[in-house]
């Protein structure tokens, strides 16, 4: 008798083991789809900078056409993935979702703004990128409180990289 409590328990704690390790991959697939355009986004900012001043406007506008499809790209992946069968990773498949679209949003509202044609028009996107930027704060945070809970349900922890959060 005792030997079948034994199996039971070993058995359960190697499907917890499973799904926390599921779980912690997926994870880690939207952090490394993060980083990945973090750095692609620090270097196109400072393109972007750059051909701003130099007056290259067609080239800004080209690059933050660049910019707006590969978050679109980004996107689509995180869309695309199967979320795993564990608590929480919908509500984290949301916020990452939500996440890469206002990343995406950043560079569309950017290219209209570099595209426009008057004074006018050029106030108006930058008031819309300027409200934007804004919520920049509050997206980031939703996004890591979604993976925190996430990796509380799934059992592992969320390390921190680079002075911050993961």
């Amino acid at each position: 008798m005792k030997l079948n409590h034994l199996f039971a328990a070993s058995l359960l704690i190697v499907m917890i083991s499973c799904k926390s390790k599921t779980a912690f991959d997926y994870s880690e697939a939207i952090v490394k789809m993060e980083a990945e355009l973090s750095t692609d986004i620090a270097s196109a900012d400072q393109k972007v900078s750059e051909y701003l001043e130099a007056k290259e406007k067609d080239n800004a506008i080209l690059m933050s056409r660049e910019m707006e499809l590969l978050a679109e790209e980004k996107l689509k992946e995180i869309k695309d993935m199967k979320a795993p069968d564990v608590e929480e990773a919908d509500n984290f498949k949301k916020a990452a979702i939500r996440y890469f679209s206002y990343v995406k949003s950043i560079y569309s509202s950017f290219k209209k703004y570099t595209m426009a044609a008057t004074d006018q028009e050029k106030e108006a996107e930058r008031k819309k990128l300027s409200k934007i930027i804004a919520e920049k704060k509050i997206i980031t945070e939703h996004m890591k409180e979604a993976q925190r809970k996430f990796a509380a349900a799934n059992d592992f922890y969320i390390g921190k990289v680079n002075g911050g959060e993961q």
